[in-house]
């Protein structure tokens, strides 16, 4: 593991430790800028992100620093706000859905 982590740089390349893996990517892609294109393309009125590993920080910090974000699992992030598990996650998403429908124009 040790070169690996000392050849990684040298090609341009990212070591990642995620939940239960190891990613290895260029360090010219991440979420973050994938996030960021989509934005820019759509030019949305509300942004809201998720994540529950190590690989959404890029897309928590490169975002606009009106989104919405929530880190899954863990307090140490880049995001706004965290929930403790994918449960509370849901039910995060379940209300937000109903306070949407609620106020849906008839």
């Amino acid at each position: 593991m040790d070169s690996l982590r000392y050849l990684i740089p040298h090609h341009g390349l990212q070591l990642l430790y995620g939940d239960k893996v190891i990613e290895v990517k260029n360090s010219e892609v991440n979420k973050g800028k994938a996030a960021n294109g989509i934005v820019e393309k759509l030019q949305p009125d509300f942004i809201f992100a998720m994540g529950d590993d190590a690989t959404d920080e890029d897309m928590f910090h490169e975002l606009p620093s009106e989104t919405i974000s929530v880190k899954v699992g863990s307090k140490k992030s880049a995001a706004k706000y965290y929930v403790d598990s994918q449960q509370d996650a849901i039910q995060l998403l379940h209300s937000i859905s109903g306070l949407v429908q609620k106020n849906q124009p008839e």
